[in-house]
């Protein structure tokens, strides 16, 4: 069975952008990596920036998270932390920031979204306590701000990371945020945050 076409859009936009900066990606290089032509792009997105919102959930998804009830916070950073580096080329080119979009606020709507969903979940996964991080979110003054909070932390990190070639290395993201977690009393101190076998190794230019 054939994905929708609006599907079909959205995953061919993230195709593109592995090898492409979003501001020379053309309506045409979206429409011939998904086999449509350019009207039929036009039934469903207005234009390209409509189409890279609608993206955003498809590239950063619920499953990506899936285990976070299971995990201790620095293990799920250490998951999406090392995701982007895997995918650092596509990042950087979907980060847009003008007029029209800014990839920085779409970021942070998908992932408050999901950490919402997480927040609202957890409970029935975790019969014998709250973990740290959801108690905390709990406990604030208004946990849907702190979520968003949360979130805009995160992918300030990430973006950040993302678009320094030299001076941030994957490594040194997962050890500083270790040692913001620990010192917040949401990790426990003494545990290796840092797998050996993901260990920084050179990546080609442009990764």
């Amino acid at each position: 069975m054939t994905q929708p076409t609006d599907h079909a859009i959205e995953r061919a936009l993230i195709e593109v952008l592995r090898h492409k900066p979003f501001e020379k990606i053309t309506v045409d290089d979206i429409a011939l990596q998904a086999g449509i032509d350019r009207s039929t792009f036009y039934r469903y997105f207005h234009n390209k920036y409509e189409a890279l919102s609608a993206s955003m959930p498809v590239l950063i998804t619920p499953e990506m998270f899936a285990e976070l009830d299971r995990m201790r916070p620095s293990t799920r950073i250490d998951s999406i932390i090392w995701w982007v580096a895997d995918n650092r080329k596509l990042m950087r080119n979907l980060l847009v920031e003008n007029q029209q979009f800014s990839s920085y606020q779409e970021l942070v709507r998908v992932v408050s979204k999901i950490l919402m969903e997480f927040d609202e979940a957890v409970q029935a996964n975790n019969p014998n306590g709250l973990p740290k991080i959801v108690k905390l979110i709990r406990q604030a003054p208004d946990p849907k701000r702190m979520i968003h909070f949360a979130a805009a932390m995160l992918v300030s990190v990430l973006t950040d990371y993302i678009g320094n070639d030299i001076e941030i290395k994957a490594a040194d993201v997962l050890t500083d945020l270790h040692y913001l977690f620990t010192n917040l009393g949401l990790d426990d101190e003494g545990d290796t945050f840092l797998p050996a076998e993901r260990a920084e190794v050179p990546r080609k230019e442009g990764n």
